[in-house]
């Protein structure tokens, strides 16, 4: 009789849990706006040029992946793993002299895990995201010929943000912001500023559950 009962309490609990699709999985695809900051790199001396490097425009990127997401009531954790192409400029000011715009743009592979609440259709969520620059291109040359900005094997930041779900359509908008910085990688012209490695940006995402 004790088997019978725990059969059937399992077997309803694997029913709920199955009804509840406690995980699911999908793709997601969107844009991105990012920008590379430096706080106070001025008076920089390359011996020829005396010049100052300030945050430049923000550009817009693209990223395309994988969605999963494990929801127990009213929690649930969502781990991703995305392509993202980015980037971001600086702007040399030169004392006396024109004034040029560097560019850095980047591939990389981005892995958030993120953790929320969902209130009926509406979810807020907020977590950590690794990231793994696969190939880099910037205009950095001024600095130094063979610098790269992101040189590290992985950098860590952090996302957080609203979304929708309808059906089986998820809309997401979040801001990322980094968790290192760069000062322990730069050139010994500009070693003693800090810089930051991971371009602060906005994301605009849309999903689809499979």
């Amino acid at each position: 009789m004790k088997k019978l009962i725990f059969i059937a309490v399992a077997s309803f609990f694997l029913v709920q849990v199955s009804d509840a699709q406690i995980f699911k999985y999908g793709i997601k695809g969107g844009i991105g706006f990012s920008s590379v900051k430096i706080n106070d790199v001025t008076g920089i001396n390359n011996g020829s040029d005396v010049y100052d490097l300030v945050t430049g425009d923000g550009v817009m990127g693209y990223h395309l992946g994988v969605q999963t997401r494990i929801k127990i009531a009213m929690i649930y954790v969502q781990p991703e793993i995305y392509w993202n192409a980015g980037g971001g400029t600086l702007e040399q000011v030169v004392d006396n002299g024109p004034n040029e715009l560097l560019n850095v743009k980047f591939n990389r592979i981005d892995v958030p895990l993120l953790a929320g609440v969902k209130l009926g259709p509406v979810r807020l969520n907020v977590g950590p995201v690794g990231s793994i620059v696969i190939s880099e291109t910037n205009d950095f040359s001024v600095i130094d010929p063979d610098y790269n900005l992101y040189c590290k094997n992985m950098t860590w930041g952090w996302q957080g943000g609203i979304g929708v779900d309808l059906s089986k359509l998820s809309l997401d908008l979040r801001y990322e912001g980094p968790l290192s910085d760069l000062s322990e990688t730069l050139p010994d012209a500009v070693s003693e500023f800090t810089m930051d490695p991971r371009p602060k940006q906005w994301i605009i995402s849309l999903g689809f559950w499979l």
